[in-house]
Formats: C-alpha cells, structure tokens, sequence
C-alpha cells in the first residue's frame, strides 16, 4: 500500500500500528477520538507494551483491515461522513496523512506489528485553571477546589511510559502535548530537550490554555521549527476569566502576542456552550481583529457536561442563535464555516430541555467560587429572568 492508497482508504488508521494517546487517569487509547468507554487498557493495571499489543488492540487493527468502521472509531467516521468541504479533517485523516506519508506502509500487513511514531501525552492533571466545563480528572485546580487527593501511584507508573518514550524519541514524527496544562508539566521539558537532541525536526502539537510561560517549557518549544499551538480560549474578557477560573486576560493577550511574533502555527480550540452561546462570535471577530483568518478557528459544541449545553436555552433564544450563526455562515471560510455549522446541526438536533439543572449547577458553582455569573453574563440572566 502506497500513501495515497492510505488516504482513500475508508477504514484503515495508522495509529494503532505507531501511536497512542494516554490519559490523565491513566487510560490508554490509539488516539483522543477513540471511544472513551472503550479503552485498550490502564498503565494501572498492565505495563504500557502489554497494552499497544494486547487483545483490544489487535481486534482493532483487524476490523480496520476488514473495512468494518470499528465502533471504537465512530467519531472519526461520523465526521468524515458529514464533512461539507475538504478544509475539515478527521483524526484519521490526519495522522494518515502526517504519519503515513513518513513510514513505511508494509508495517500494516502484520497486526503484531507495533513502531512508535505519535505520541499523546496528558501526563497528570496539572493545570492552573478549573474552567467551568471540567473536572478534577482534568484540572488540579477542580481536584483542589473540591478537596480531592492528586494519584501519586499514577505518577509513579508514568515514570515506566516516559522511560518508552525517551527511548524511542528519535523516530517520532508527531508529538501533542496536553492535559491538564501541558506547559506546566517538567516531564514536557524533559522531553522537549530530548527531542531538541535527536529530533529537532518532529512536529510539535501543543494544546495549551497560554496563561503561563515561565517554566521553561514555552521557552524550550520557541526553539523549534515545526510547532503548532492550539490555544484554549472561546470568550473575553470578563467571560473569559469567568468560564476558564484562575485565568487572566491580560496574561493570555500577552502571551498570545509573543507566540504571534514566532514562525508557528497558530489555531483556537473554543467550545460553544450556553454561557457565550453568542458571544463566541465576539471572540472569533476580536482574533480576527488581531489577523487570523478563518482557518484559525475549531469550534465545536460542548458535549458535557450536559448542564452547560447550549441546547438549554429557551427554544425562542436557540433559533435566535441559529440564525446569528447562519448569518456569520455566509461570509465564514475553511474551518470556521465548518466549526460553525456543526454547532448549528447540534443546536437543531434533538433534546430534552432542563433549564433547572443549569441554574443548579451554576449556583452551586457561584456559591463555592464566591462568584455572581449574572454580572458576568446579563444577557443570559435576562433570557431566564433571574
């Protein structure tokens, strides 16, 4: 099989022959977009290697082979399904194209095969934010706020996956860092100078919330070439500090103006949830402002938790919505065209109201942060006259 057979393959994934993705709760997956409930395992429990070539694994690779869409894989093959233009891409798509393009094809031919080329590594839950929408699996700042205790066992178990992933770091194409805040993670650093050593041409993927970068990780990732920045942000401002918690805008301006004065790519990762559930349009305007283009731009619904989904809003305030988004439509290119219209077929699909399970949450939120989310979104606390 040649590259360009591999791109026009409707099933076929290289990443169960050459990555994997771990999680902060120390789940592991061929990638993000596999199904969640469907792990190939947890470093708790086996070694890393028993894992990449256990059973769950290798009954993957063998539904890929036979053209079955694994059910593992549906968001992948659901994305690929609706997509409305060829800017878009799903995850299998693009590490077909960034990986399959640097290796050679024949490692596919045999499911016992197994070569690390991808890593994604979300090491622990280290972060200095607890945005709304998270949770203490995710964010230290949600574990603390809710008096919980950080797994040391799991921090320890690592050490095992760092150990195989140092030794293999002179044949990786493709590294995404994240968590957590991957830019607070020493174990980054470290692999960062080891990358810098042995492979300074690796692409770097780096999904970060840019509020802090003075531990020596965004100075390390300045010094390479091939460095892709996915900022976490979907609100200014007031919003932005109230939906991303302990996060400043001034920081992140600041930052994000440094990053600009780098020859990096740069994207926005922002989620459309019922707290800016227009105002998310104001946020793309003011990055556009600055002179992103539309390509900048993944936007997607928030998923869950189900409480802050925007789907909550009075049916008159939603087509409202709908149509703002229909109209912003028209002019929108590339991945904003595509990011906002996957939120519209969201807002139209199918759900049950519970406008008091918002409030619920939101309450409770505000009671324990000591905060009043009806300053911070007036329009919101008019549409439910509270």
């Amino acid at each position: 099989m040649d590259a360009k057979k591999l791109i026009k393959n409707k099933s076929l994934c290289v990443l169960p022959w050459t990555g994997f993705y771990l999680e902060t709760d120390g789940r592991v997956r061929s990638c993000v977009a596999q199904d969640p409930k469907a792990p190939y395992g947890n470093i708790r429990d086996r070694s890393l290697q028993d894992i990449i070539h256990g059973p769950e694994a290798l009954d993957l690779k063998q539904q890929m082979k036979a053209d079955t869409n694994p059910p593992r894989c549906n968001t992948c093959h659901v994305q690929e399904h609706n997509q409305k233009r060829a800017q878009g891409i799903s995850s299998r798509l693009y590490y077909n194209r960034e990986i399959g393009s640097k290796i050679d094809l024949d490692l596919l031919n045999d499911d016992n095969n197994f070569e690390l080329r991808h890593v994604d590594l979300r090491w622990d839950n280290t972060c200095n934010q607890a945005c709304v929408y998270c949770d203490p699996t995710s964010s230290s700042m949600w574990a603390r706020e809710l008096k919980q205790e950080t797994d040391s066992t799991l921090r320890k178990t690592n050490l095992k996956v760092r150990d195989y992933v140092y030794d293999n770091v002179h044949q990786l194409v493709n590294v995404y860092l994240a968590g957590g805040e991957p830019l607070l993670m020493k174990q980054n650093l470290e692999l960062l100078d080891r990358l810098k050593q042995h492979n300074p041409g690796c692409t770097i993927r780096v999904n970060t919330n840019l509020s802090k970068t003075d531990t020596g990780i965004f100075e390390k990732l300045c010094e390479f070439e091939n460095v892709h920045w996915i900022v976490s942000c979907e609100a200014v401002g007031d919003e932005y500090e109230y939906i991303r918690h302990h996060g400043n805008w001034q920081n992140f301006s600041t930052n994000l103006d440094h990053i600009r004065t780098l020859d990096h790519k740069i994207s926005f990762n922002m989620l459309h949830t019922i707290l800016n559930y227009q105002s998310i349009l104001e946020c793309v305007e003011h990055f556009k402002n600055k002179g992103f283009n539309d390509n900048s731009f993944v936007i997607g619904p928030l998923f869950g938790p189900l409480y802050f989904s925007v789907r909550h809003l009075p049916q008159l305030i939603l087509e409202e919505t709908i149509r703002r988004f229909e109209t912003r439509i028209v002019s929108a290119k590339d991945n904003l065209k595509n990011g906002l219209e996957n939120c519209v077929d969201y807002m139209r699909s199918p759900h049950t109201k519970n406008i008091q399970l918002f409030e619920y949450f939101i309450n409770k939120l505000d009671q324990r942060r000591k905060q009043n989310w009806r300053k911070i979104f007036p329009k919101l606390a008019e549409v439910y006259n509270v």
